[in-house]
């Protein structure tokens, strides 16, 4: 009996003891429950561009941040990697591959080298405007492209774009494909690009982005990018006093992602990715087409000559050849493509 009423007295204590402890943590300022103690560290989201700040990727990529973060807090935390930091696009998708980063944006170009298929998108000339484009890559054809990702271990989210294609250069005005000879004119690592401009008749340097120190040492005399690139990489204090609105390629782009990374992930916060990846390239694409008009004049005043009315008709007729080069998948989606456009 005595035994029984010592373990009693016993447990009676600590219970009174743990009473006394609760109560006075409930009076405690920011006092945290146990259970909140133990809550899990937010996962790290790397998310890289190679542009700097001032770019529709690099604007796409903290809206994605700012949507996940507000929808999911305290589940993620999205750290926007921009101008390079982390290697060109090519060296940006292989750190992707193999996971030590999470996620991208980047151009197209580079993932010819994982996905051939896609290099569909790169031929000249092949979108006539912007809404031909959205329609494509917003449709059955654009979610075909993004599902091949996959066998290279990337999830493709969602397309946007950074406009079409211009060449500018420091040596001389370019009106016709016969006024690149001679000119050194820098290219995507990508063998698409590669081709298009050693048939407009250029000297071809494929070089990974950013080239404002080789532009500026003049170890290459020229490149080609959209406006939104031009202007916000400064090119025009870099040399670049010629710019010829070719719009020569559709610049598409793809916000992707680890496949393992994504697959792992609940299906609730997988959705909230995707509808975040969707919002981010509608701000990408409303940045590109809603500043370039506004960015073109701040290039003329920085005393960049534009040549607005290139002869189109004769580079489009230089590059008529480049799509025969494609085979397989590429050319059948090609084909896919022109019928939708026209």
């Amino acid at each position: 009996m005595r035994r029984e009423r010592r373990g009693t007295g016993r447990t009676g204590a600590v219970r009174g003891a743990i009473a006394i402890l609760s109560a006075f943590a409930a009076l405690v300022p920011g006092s945290a429950s146990l259970s909140s103690a133990h809550d899990p560290p937010p996962v790290t989201v790397r998310i890289a561009v190679a542009v700097v700040p001032e770019s529709a990727y690099f604007i796409a990529a903290h809206r994605f941040k700012r949507t996940v973060e507000k929808a999911l807090p305290g589940r993620y935390a999205v750290a926007v990697h921009h101008s390079g930091t982390l290697g060109g696009e090519l060296d940006i998708l292989r750190q992707v591959q193999r996971g030590s980063v999470q996620m991208a944006i980047t151009s197209t170009g580079p993932i010819e080298s994982f996905v051939p298929e896609i290099r569909a998108l790169e031929m000249p000339f092949l979108f006539p405007s912007y809404e031909a484009a959205d329609k494509v890559l917003d449709g059955p054809i654009g979610a075909d492209l993004l599902r091949r990702l996959g066998k290279a271990g990337f999830t493709g989210l969602r397309f946007l774009d950074n406009g079409f294609r211009n060449v500018t250069n420091s040596r001389r005005r370019v009106r016709t494909p016969e006024d690149l000879k001679g000119l050194k004119i820098r290219t995507m690592e990508s063998p698409s690009h590669m081709a298009l401009w050693k048939t407009l008749g250029a000297d071809v340097v494929p070089m990974a982005w950013p080239i404002d120190a080789e532009l500026r040492k003049g170890s290459i005399d020229g490149q080609e990018n959209p406006v939104a690139i031009i202007y916000g990489a400064n090119l025009a204090e870099a040399g670049q006093r010629h710019l010829t609105l070719t719009r020569h390629v559709y610049s598409a782009a793809v916000i992707t992602a680890n496949k393992a990374f994504m697959d792992r992930m609940p299906v609730k916060d997988r959705e909230v990715f995707l509808a975040a990846a969707k919002d981010a390239s509608m701000a990408g694409r409303a940045y590109v087409r809603g500043n370039e008009a506004k960015q073109l004049a701040s290039l003329a005043d920085a005393g960049v000559e534009i040549e607005r009315n290139p002869d189109v008709a004769a580079f489009r007729s230089k590059a008529s050849s480049v799509p025969a080069a494609l085979s397989g998948d590429a050319r059948k989606i090609h084909e896919e493509i022109r019928k939708a456009v026209r």
